[in-house]
C-alpha cells in the first residue's frame, strides 16, 4: 500500500501550541495566526476565529510504541544526552531498533521471507539480495546474523541503469522488516524516480506500507484538493495541510513496520537546522535520528564536497546504508571517494588504515571533518594518481589497492546476455557543419580565451549553433558575440532544415522510423532546441503537442511527467516522438516504447548519456535499440567527446578484472543499422565526417542482464 492521499485526520498541533503554524495563512480580513487552546480548540490569536473545535482535535502525535521485541535496545548510534543543539529532547524520538523479531520467520535463510518476490528476481538480483544481507546483517541465515557488529556497514549496488535495482530493494526491505520490524527504512530518491518507485510498489503489491512525503508543489497539485475536502474545519491552506500530511505519515512510519519514501529536495527542506518552528525541528529530528536503514537511490548525485545535501545525509544517524547507482564513477576520484563515504561512513577510517602507516598516531583525537579531508587526499594521491599513470604496471597496482578497499561492499553488475534483450547499437556521428554553421562556429571557437576552458555562455552558443544556426538567437548572450544585424539575418532561416546538419539528420531519420512503426526519443540538454523541433514537427508533419509529439522537461510537475510517459508507452497510441531534457529524464524512467534514441548534444559527464540510453534499453524492450550521438566536428563537442571517453575508460578499468581498451578511436568497420546505412548512402559524404561505433556498449545486452 502506498499512502499517497491519506486523510489528515490527526491535526497533531500540540507541537504548534506556541508557534505560528503557517506564515502564509490568510483570511479575507485577518491574516490568521492559529494556536491550540486546550479548552476551545485551534483558534486564531488575532481575531478569535475557531478553525477546529477541541472535541475534533485528536490526541497528541507522539507515539510511545517502539514495536520492537526489545524496547530497551537502542542502536549504538543513539545519543546519550537528553537534548541536542536545538533544545529538543532527542530521547522522546523513537530510535530505530535492530532487535530481531521473534516471529519474523526465515529460520532456514532469508529467501523463505519472500517466496513470491524471490521468484521474480533475476540471477544478478539474487546475488545482490544475498550481498545486501551479508553486508547489512552479516549473514543470510537469521541465527548467524550480527546486525549490531561494528563490521556491519553501508554498501553499494552498482548495477547498470535498468537492471532492476528498485525491485531488488523492495524485495530486500520486505524481508528485512520481517526480521527487524523496528528498523524504520528511509528511502530517498531524485524527484524524477519517485514516480517509478510509486509504480513499482503498486506493481508488486508488497505487504509493507510505504508512506510517501510529497514535495510542496506536488502536494499542491496532486493531494491538496482531496485533503481539503476530507478535512473539514482545518485551515484551507497549502502550507498547513502539507505539514499535517508530513506529520501524519511520519507518525504511521514510527508506529508500525513500514517504509518512508521521499525526494532528496524534500529531505533537505525538512531537515533544515535554522527553522524557528517546533514542528519543523521535530520533523528534522525524526529524519536524522529515526532511520535504522537509509536507502539512497541514484546516490552518486550528492557527490560534491560542498554539497548541502551530502552534508545533511552524513548527519543521518545510521551507518547502515545502501547506495544505488547505475553510474557510480562520474567525473573524478575525489567525487568517487565522496560517494563511497556517503554510502559507508566507515570508509574514511578504512582508507586511512590502508594508506596511512601512522594512522593511529596522527589521527588520534582528530575531528571527523579533518579525518575525511585527509582520507580523501590519501585516496587521490595514492590511488587516483597511480591509476592515471601511463605505465601499465603502476596502473594495475593502483587498481588492486582500490579493489582491496572497495571489493567487499560494492556489488557490480555491468550487464550480460541472460535477459535476452534484442540488442543495442551505439553510433557516434561526427557531423560536418553547413557553410552557415561553419561561419558561426568558427567565429565562436575563435572567441575562446587564452586560459583553459570555455565560458558557459560560449559553450551554450556552440552547442546550439551546432544543431541549427537560428538557435543562437534564442540566447541573451548572443549579442556579446554577434552584431544585431547578423542575428536579425538568421530569422529567415528558422525553418530551413538544410542549414543545420543535426536537424537535417533528424528529419531524414524520422520518416524512415515511421514506416517501420518505430518511436523516436530525442534528448537535448537545452530547452530551445526542444521548442524548435516542436515547431518543426507541427509545421511539416502537422503533429500536435501532447498527441503525436510529447515533451518532457524540467518545468513539468512530477505526476504530469508520469502521465506523459504513460502516453508515450501506450501500445497503439498516437505518439510518434518524445522530446526530452536529458537532465529531467535521466534516471529511473522507463521509455521502452522507443527503439531509436538521438542525443542532440554532448555532455561532460558520460553517465548522463548512459542514463539516457537506458531509458529505452532496459527490461521490457522488445526491439533492437539504436542510439545516435550527434557531434559537430572540429568544435568543443569533439573535445568533450574525447574527455568523456576517457572517463568511461577509467570507469571500466575500476570495475573490470582486466585492462580495458581505450574506446576513443573505435571506427565502425561496417554499419549494421539499415536506416543509418540508407541515410549515409543518400548523403554522399556531405553530412558525416566520421562514424564510430561503441563496440562494448553495442554488444547484445551489454548494458543489462
Amino acid at each position: 500500500m502506498l499512502s499517497l492521499s491519506n486523510v489528515a485526520q490527526d491535526s497533531h498541533v500540540q507541537y504548534a501550541s506556541n508557534v505560528r503554524i503557517g506564515a502564509e495563512i490568510r483570511g479575507e480580513v485577518c491574516r490568521h495566526d492559529y494556536r491550540l487552546n486546550e479548552e476551545i480548540g485551534i483558534i486564531c490569536r488575532l481575531c478569535g476565529f475557531v478553525s477546529t473545535e477541541i472535541k475534533d482535535v485528536p490526541p497528541p502525535f507522539m507515539p510511545s510504541s517502539n514495536y520492537s521485541s526489545n524496547k530497551e535496545q537502542r542502536t549504538e548510534e543513539a545519543t546519550d544526552h537528553k537534548q541536542d543543539d536545538d533544545g529538543l529532547d532527542t530521547l522522546s524520538i523513537p530510535v530505530s531498533s535492530r532487535a530481531p523479531s521473534s516471529s519474523g520467520g526465515g529460520e532456514g535463510n532469508v529467501w523463505e521471507l519472500i517466496p513470491d518476490l524471490g521468484k521474480k528476481l533475476r540471477v544478478h538480483q539474487k546475488r545482490a539480495f544475498e550481498f545486501l544481507w551479508k553486508n547489512i546483517a552479516g549473514s543470510i541465515v537469521p541465527a548467524e546474523m550480527q546486525p549490531e557488529s561494528k563490521e556491519r556497514g553501508g554498501c553499494v549496488i552498482s548495477h547498470t541503469p535498468g537492471a532492476g535495482k528498485t525491485l531488488l530493494i523492495i524485495s530486500f526491505l520486505v524481508s528485512y522488516l520481517k526480521l527487524f520490524p523496528g528498523s524504520r527504512p528511509l528511502v530517498l530518491a531524485p524527484k524524477t524516480t519517485l514516480y517509478t518507485w510509486y509504480k513499482e510498489v503498486l506493481k508488486w503489491k508488497i505487504p509493507v506500507p510505504v508512506y510517501q512525503i510529497h514535495g510542496g508543489q506536488t502536494f499542491k497539485g496532486e493531494v491538496l484538493r482531496e485533503k481539503v475536502k476530507l478535512c473539514p474545519g482545518l485551515p484551507r491552506n497549502q502550507d498547513v495541510m502539507h505539514v499535517l500530511d508530513c506529520l501524519e505519515k511520519m507518525q504511521m512510519w514510527l508506529s508500525q513496520p513500514s517504509v518512508l519514501l521521499m525526494g532528496y529536495t524534500s529531505f533537505l527542506t525538512l531537515t533544515r537546522e535554522d527553522s524557528p518552528y517546533a514542528h519543523r525541528k521535530y520533523m528534522a529530528q525524526v529524519l536524522r535520528h529515526c532511520p535504522g536503514l537509509l536507502i539512497l537511490d541514484e546516490g552518486h548525485n550528492p557527490r560534491s564536497t560542498k554539497s548541502r545535501l551530502r552534508k545533511g545525509l552524513m548527519k543521518v544517524n545510521t551507518r547502515l546504508r545502501i547506495l544505488l547507482s547505475g553510474t557510480l564513477f562520474q567525473n573524478n576520484f575525489g567525487e568517487y571517494f565522496n560517494t563511497l563515504t556517503l554510502a559507508r561512513p566507515t570508509f574514511v577510517d578504512e582508507v586511512l588504515k590502508e594508506l596511512d602507516p601512522k594512522y593511529k598516531k596522527k589521527n588520534k583525537g582528530a575531528s571527523r571533518f579533518s579525518l575525511e579531508n585527509r582520507a580523501r587526499k590519501m585516496f587521490i594521491d595514492k590511488i587516483s594518481t597511480v591509476i592515471d599513470s601511463d605505465i601499465p604496471k603502476k596502473r594495475k597496482e593502483g587498481l588492486n589497492i582500490l579493489k582491496k578497499l572497495t571489493g567487499g561492499f560494492i556489488d557490480v553488475h555491468d550487464g550480460g546476455t541472460s535477459d535476452n534483450l534484442p540488442g543495442l547499437q551505439c553510433y557516434t556521428l561526427m557531423m560536418k557543419s553547413t557553410t552557415l554553421q561553419q561561419e558561426i562556429l568558427v567565429k565562436l571557437q575563435n572567441q575562446r580565451p587564452i586560459y583553459k576552458g570555455f565560458p558557459l555562455e560560449l559553450e551554450l552558443l556552440i552547442t546550439l549553433g551546432a544543431i541549427h544556426p537560428w538557435l543562437i538567437r534564442t540566447t541573451a548572450c548572443s549579442s556579446q558575440y554577434f552584431k544585431e544585424e547578423e542575428l536579425e539575418a538568421l530569422q529567415k532561416f528558422k525553418f530551413d532544415l538544410k542549414l543545420g546538419s543535426k536537424v537535417k539528420f533528424v528529419m531524414s531519420l524520422i520518416p524512415r522510423c515511421l514506416l517501420r512503426r518505430e518511436k523516436v526519443l530525442i534528448f537535448c540538454h537545452n530547452i530551445a532546441p526542444i521548442n524548435l523541433f516542436l515547431e518543426i514537427f507541427e509545421r511539416f508533419y502537422g503533429w500536435r503537442k501532447g498527441i503525436e509529439v510529447l515533451v518532457l522537461q524540467g518545468d513539468i510537475e512530477l505526476f504530469q511527467r508520469g502521465r506523459i510517459m504513460d502516453l508515450f508507452e501506450e501500445p497503439g497510441g498516437p505518439s510518434k516522438v518524445m522530446l526530452a531534457s536529458i537532465t529531467t529524464c535521466a534516471e529511473g524512467i522507463s521509455l521502452t516504447a522507443a527503439s531509436r534514441v538521438i542525443l542532440l548534444d554532448s555532455e561532460w559527464n558520460p553517465s548522463k548519456s548512459k542514463q539516457a540510453i537506458a531509458r529505452a534499453f532496459r527490461p521490457g524492450q522488445d526491439k533492437v535499440v539504436y542510439v545516435y550521438q550527434l557531434l559537430a566536428t572540429g568544435t568543443l563537442e569533439e573535445e568533450k567527446y574525447k574527455r568523456t571517453t576517457w572517463k568511461e575508460w577509467v570507469s571500466s578499468m575500476i570495475f573490470s578484472e582486466d585492462l580495458v581498451e581505450d574506446p576513443s578511436h573505435w571506427q565502425a568497420p561496417k554499419i549494421e543499422d539499415e536506416l543509418l546505412r540508407e541515410i549515409v548512402e543518400e548523403d554522399r559524404a556531405t553530412l558525416f565526417h566520421a562514424i564510430m561505433k561503441n563496440e562494448k556498449a553495442s554488444n547484445m545486452g551489454s548494458l543489462q542482464e
